[in-house]
């Protein structure tokens, strides 16, 4: 029986806590327990039984077991421990971070008897024909059939929806079936040459582990292969009624389309994971996975921590995406834990996008990972001709330039759809005083306030500090100010005006804040009547809309000239993004990139839409710059009440980096991009070195020099490991 218990607790320290294990007390790797921590009582979770270098001193007791059973699995655990390790962070936060809210908050790890919701007519004429909503769910639960609220709400309907069919006595909720759930009789899809093609090569490595990119270009139909794929792996599997298989989305706004998708072949065996769930939702969904339940599981970043019982494959669609990696606390990249999580569980993980990122197509290059292509659209789709409008010295309206607006004219006589990307919300991005040209900035941070004509108010897009638009120059006393520049209200505005009787539907963070919304705006969309999309980055992320035959970018010169090394990849990624998502139904489609650097190399690359070409010549600069990914990058971070406490923080570290002679660069410090955010002066240092176990010793000194020497002064520092962004 052990006696002493190494246990994670959901502190900032890096390292796991020891405590005695009382008589009488049976303690078992991945339970919770609750142990006394200083003055306080803290739930923490099992991770070691004793260990080896237990120490020789008198240890506290654990106080309780939480349940008898243990709620994360040792492959969970290891996973966790290696992840804590990797990005330098502390143990006892990437464990809890595991755990759905309720676990952390010490629920129990129990649910009542699940139920599930059935259609109990298939005639909808007793409806009111307002109740439009209400008659699209009842179809859907028709096609459906006991399904949880989670799938529902995942399809886009919402709870009032739902009760209000049960009302009407048209819905009933019942409790889900005691019997084994096995896999439904999928319906087969007839995949292309190209398809099948690759479809093989997935399979040629075998029944374990392998790392396959798919480079398939917009449209290709890559959707279609995971379907055909995991529906292959679930056969293959040892016990397919016992298999799990995660799909990968970057954003929630995916989830309704693909969870669409994936229910046509595999019904009510799909679950859903995102942030939008609430807590009790996500418990349901979390006790499933955790119980084994053979199902497929599409979610975003933080499912690939979730206990699985038995993976049989991973899918991380759109692996480029920058959404994948988490940008405070815990900074991991969910692709890069995909990979580790699919090489511990022997299966094969698919990394698929229309533009791959620089470090997946290096390690395909290299031969780590197979390298798949789909180059050709699937059915009688084609690529649509992409060109550049050069708007130097031409007058803009709203942002657009007399060519964009007539070919938007013409795609809408023809009864087509247009999407326009701009990538700033509100109004303007700046409002300025003409007399004497100060722009109104944000009292907290060293940015510029956005005027939102719908709330009219300036607004920090960084902190979220609002305030009233003043009526005169708070420099000079003038009534001279104006908003400069385009967002994407100001371009929605112009449209409405030029184009009166067509819908101009815009979509950013402001207009789809409330749940379902983005699935409400899009609808006119996916039935295909003649609209006009305005938005930002949301639209540009695997959307298929095929009645679209226009795109137009607003601005594509940012990327250009960016601080950050990664500007040119994001942008080149941005702009075949945006393009793939015209003509991908049988009318051709075309594209119109405004832009100043009309004669720019890279943007005349990408009007071929060969994003293989573009990859490449990007690869190569990196390769002469020995910038990641032939290098390896670590970034430390610093906060404080100013920026001298910063500075002298990272200077320090610095120091002691050129002393310890490790084969580092040693970059920085400097301030941030945004220096000021919030009040707190920001700067960093980053650490690079083509040697990766060098670099991890190094961080990991410096992380134990300031845990025994922490700094005082308000300051805060963080450690990013492969940091996606040097803002």
């Amino acid at each position: 029986m052990a006696t002493i218990a190494r246990i994670a607790l959901p502190r900032a320290v890096r390292q796991l806590f020891d405590y005695r294990v009382p008589d009488g007390m049976t303690l078992s790797p991945g339970q919770r327990v609750r142990v006394p921590l200083g003055r306080q009582r803290a739930l923490g979770l099992v991770m070691i039984l004793d260990p080896p270098d237990s120490p020789d001193m008198t240890l506290k007791p654990v106080e309780a077991i939480v349940e008898d059973w243990p709620v994360l699995p040792q492959q969970t655990r290891d996973l966790l421990l290696w992840a804590a390790r990797y990005y330098q962070h502390p143990p006892g936060e990437c464990v809890f971070a595991a755990l759905p809210p309720a676990l952390r908050r010490g629920a129990p790890a129990s649910l009542p008897q699940p139920t599930v919701w059935s259609a109990l007519a298939t005639d909808a004429t007793s409806l009111p024909t307002q109740a439009r909503r209400q008659r699209d769910l009842l179809a859907w639960l028709n096609q459906h059939p006991g399904q949880p609220l989670t799938s529902i709400k995942a399809a886009g309907f919402s709870r009032e929806v739902l009760k209000n069919l049960e009302t009407r006595g048209l819905a009933a909720e019942h409790a889900a079936s005691e019997a084994p759930q096995r896999w439904p009789a999928a319906p087969s899809i007839e995949l292309n040459t190209d398809q099948a093609t690759v479809l093989a090569g997935l399979n040629a490595p075998g029944k374990g582990f392998a790392s396959h990119l798919v480079f398939g270009i917009t449209g290709s139909g890559k959707t279609e292969l995971y379907i055909e794929f995991i529906k292959q792996r679930i056969t293959m599997a040892p016990d397919p009624d016992q298999a799990q298989v995660l799909v990968l989305v970057p954003e929630i706004s995916l989830t309704p389309q693909t969870l669409a998708r994936f229910e046509t072949h595999f019904g009510a065996r799909i679950a859903v994971w995102h942030s939008a769930l609430n807590a009790t939702e996500r418990l349901s969904t979390w006790t499933r996975v955790r119980q084994g339940e053979p199902l497929i599981l599409i979610g975003t970043r933080s499912a690939v921590l979730l206990p699985y019982a038995n993976l049989v494959s991973i899918v991380v669609d759109e692996e480029h995406d920058g959404s994948y990696k988490q940008m405070e606390g815990f900074r991991y990249s969910a692709r890069d834990l995909a990979i580790y999580r699919a090489w511990q569980s022997d299966c094969p993980v698919i990394l698929g996008s229309a533009t791959p990122s620089l470090e997946s197509w290096y390690n395909a290059r290299q031969q780590r990972y197979h390298l798949h292509r789909l180059e050709r659209r699937a059915g009688n789709a084609t690529l649509p001709r992409t060109e550049l409008v050069d708007v130097r010295s031409r007058p803009l309206k709203g942002g657009l330039s007399a060519p964009l607006l007539e070919a938007i004219g013409q795609a809408l006589e023809a009864g087509n759809q247009v999407l326009l990307f701009i990538n700033r919300r509100g109004f303007a991005p700046v409002v300025m005083c003409f007399e004497c040209g100060t722009p109104i900035e944000c009292p907290h941070c060293d940015a510029r306030l956005t005027f939102h004509r719908y709330d009219n108010c300036l607004r920090c897009h960084h902190c979220g500090h609002q305030q009233a638009v003043p009526r005169a120059c708070p420099e000079c006393g003038e009534q001279a100010l104006n908003a400069v520049g385009q967002g994407t209200e100001k371009t929605e505005t112009l449209l409405a005006e030029r184009f009166p009787e067509t819908p101009v539907i815009r979509v950013d963070r402001d207009s789809t804040r409330r749940r379902g919304q983005l699935d409400e705006l899009l609808e006119p969309v996916r039935k295909g009547s003649p609209c006009i999309l305005v938005g930002t980055q949301m639209l540009a992320k695997g959307h298929d809309f095929p009645g679209v035959t226009l795109a137009g970018i607003l601005d594509a010169d940012g990327g250009l000239f960016s601080s950050d090394f990664r500007g040119p990849e994001h942008l080149a990624q941005l702009v075949i993004q945006v393009a793939g998502r015209a003509g991908r139904g049988e009318r051709g489609g075309r594209v119109l990139i405004q832009t100043c650097q009309s004669g720019h190399p890279m943007l005349n690359q990408l009007c071929s839409g060969d994003y293989p070409s573009v990859a490449d010549t990007l690869l190569h600069e990196r390769e002469q710059a020995g910038l990641p990914p032939v290098s390896f990058m670590t970034a430390l971070r610093a906060e404080a009440p100013s920026m001298a406490d910063c500075l002298a923080l990272l200077d320090d570290l610095a120091h002691r980096a050129e002393a310890s002679s490790t084969p580092v660069d040693v970059l920085g410090p400097f301030p941030a991009i945004i220096a000021r955010k919030a009040n707190r002066h920001r700067a960093q240092i980053l650490f690079q070195s083509q040697d990766r176990p060098a670099l991890h010793r190094l961080t990991n000194q410096l992380c134990r020099y300031l845990e025994q020497n922490r700094p005082t002064g308000g300051v805060r520092w963080a450690v990013d490991v492969d940091p996606q962004s040097l803002d």
